[in-house]
Formats: C-alpha cells, structure tokens, sequence
C-alpha cells in the first residue's frame, strides 16, 4: 500500500506538470519558476510595481518599466520615487483597479487609483492611468501618467 501512494503522487504530479506546459507557452512556465515575480497579467504587474515601491526597492520597479529616458512619464517615477524615499512613514494602503475588463493579450490601458497612509498624514489617494505592453519578459510597463481624482 505504501508503494502505491508515491505511485499516485508521482503521477499526480507528472498531470500537474504536463497540464501547467500544455496550457501556457514553455517559455511561460520556465520564466514563472525562474523569477516568482514573473507576472503573466497586467494586474499582477501593476500590484508587485506598487509593492517595490512601498517597499523601497525602486531600482528593481525600474525593472518593470520600459520609459523612454526623459519622458514625462520617467519623471513622474523619479517624482514618486523622490517621495517615497523622503518619507519612510508612508506606505502603500491599497492599489484599487478602475477598469473591470483586463483581457488584452498585447497591451493594456490600466486606470488604478494607489492609496497612501502615514502616521502624520490623511490617507493619500492617488489616480494614475499605466499602460501596459507584453514583451518577452513578461508585461511591462510602458507609461504611468499622474490623474486628476474623479472621487
């Protein structure tokens, strides 16, 4: 009886595996194990760019993004990027997502409304509409620009 279980883990294991290879591209897979960050939807990117920058690890959320250097849209990082490095008490609340429909398989227009908190400070809500552009590492993003509040 004792075989007959490992038996039935190996196999479960070899469907497993064969069922994550047939539905997802090798590539996919292989990218997904190497770095556990790899995110194969724009909302996971989005949500691990907002967690390094709460976290402070700026240079790997510079990872993620693909700006043209003097842009706009660089700035706006070095802005946020300046912020938080200047106040350690603040820290990421909540990444809440405007659009409901994130099905795009080559680029996405994401609107995602970031909350901040601080100790001394109200909460912070802040709007900023990223779009997003599948590349062989996985979605990055392409332009973060700063929104009005709409509420």
């Amino acid at each position: 009886m004792r075989h007959s279980r490992y038996v039935w883990v190996l196999g479960l294991s070899l469907f497993c595996l064969i069922t994550i290879v047939t539905f997802r591209t090798p590539q996919t897979v292989i990218s997904a194990l190497s770095d556990s960050h790899y995110g194969n939807s724009p909302r996971a990117t989005i949500q691990h760019f907002w967690v390094l920058m709460d976290l402070r690890q700026t240079d790997l959320a510079r990872d993620l993004l693909n700006l043209p250097v003097g842009s706009p849209d660089e700035n706006e990082f070095s802005t946020w990027e300046t912020r938080l490095n200047k106040d350690p008490l603040l820290s990421l609340q909540k990444v809440e997502f405007m659009n409901a429909d994130l099905n795009s398989t080559t680029s996405q227009a994401v609107v995602v409304r970031v909350y901040w908190t601080s100790p001394v400070q109200d909460v912070q809500r802040v709007m900023f509409s990223i779009n997003l552009k599948q590349t062989e590492k996985g979605w990055r993003i392409v332009r973060i620009k700063k929104m009005n509040n709409l509420s």
